[in-house]
């Protein structure tokens, strides 16, 4: 269950939303407060510490230090550099600073998305909920609610697209794919949502976690397909990585 304190969210014991700001974006920085002082072992630290770690975002590697600034409060900071604070300014910039024109509103603000895989290294993406509720009520596939012949009750809902997206990311949980890597800002925050089974159930019945999974376009098309075979989700996973080490052989 997800828990909202101040600028941030904690969605379980492996990831945590920050909302983006002016300090974030300026800075290359985060204040880590003394609830999220266990998500980072800032306990496991001795006074002078400063551990070097790994971020992935978009495919890309980049290098950050976490460290206590007040050892006796266990406070501290997650700081990476230039490079990774340049690639979230250009993508975010525009929902933070008044300059661009835009509509600024709090509840636009994109999201910092951190996953932690160890106290090491971290999986980043970045979420822009105004994003995530145009294409749901605009970027309909069909008027009537179906997406490939199969009746989607809760894959264009904003609300639960926006709560999925914060557990499992932005790219495909299936492929990978990350459509604002390849293609920029026009697909900034673009990804389709996929409720794993399709049992009537209501919204009360279903787990976020476990039921849905973000999608590319080419994937879901796959799994709704054909109406005779019900493929699933780690089956095609499965099949994808056995034509990705098929093609490995043919080279």
């Amino acid at each position: 269950m997800e828990k909202t304190v101040h600028s941030f969210e904690i969605i379980n014991e492996n990831i945590i939303i920050k909302r983006i700001d002016k300090s974030l974006l300026t800075y290359g920085e985060i204040r880590i407060p003394n609830y999220l002082r266990d998500f980072f072992h800032f306990h496991e630290m001795e006074k002078h510490d400063r551990w070097d770690i790994e971020i992935t975002y978009h495919h890309s590697f980049y290098y950050g230090v976490l460290y206590l600034d007040d050892y006796k409060r266990l406070r501290g900071k997650l700081r990476w550099g230039k490079e990774l604070t340049r690639e979230l300014r250009n993508t975010a910039s525009k929902y933070i600073y008044e300059s661009y024109g835009y509509d600024i509103r709090e509840e636009n603000a994109p999201l910092l998305r951190l996953e932690k895989v160890d106290r090491l290294t971290f999986r980043a993406d970045v979420i822009f909920p105004e994003e995530v509720e145009k294409d749901a009520k605009e970027y309909m596939l069909h008027e009537d609610k179906f997406i490939y012949g199969v009746k989607a009750r809760y894959e264009l809902d904003p609300d639960v697209r926006l709560k999925v997206l914060k557990i499992h990311g932005v790219s495909c949980g299936i492929c990978g794919f990350n459509f604002e890597h390849i293609y920029g800002d026009v697909a900034k925050g673009y990804i389709q949502i996929h409720q794993i089974g399709m049992e009537d159930k209501n919204l009360e019945e279903l787990n976020l976690e476990k039921d849905f999974i973000p999608v590319c376009d080419n994937c879901h098309g796959i799994l709704h397909r054909s109406k005779e075979v019900d493929l699933s989700v780690k089956e095609l996973q499965q099949i994808i990585k056995i034509q990705s080490e098929l093609h490995k052989l043919d080279k």
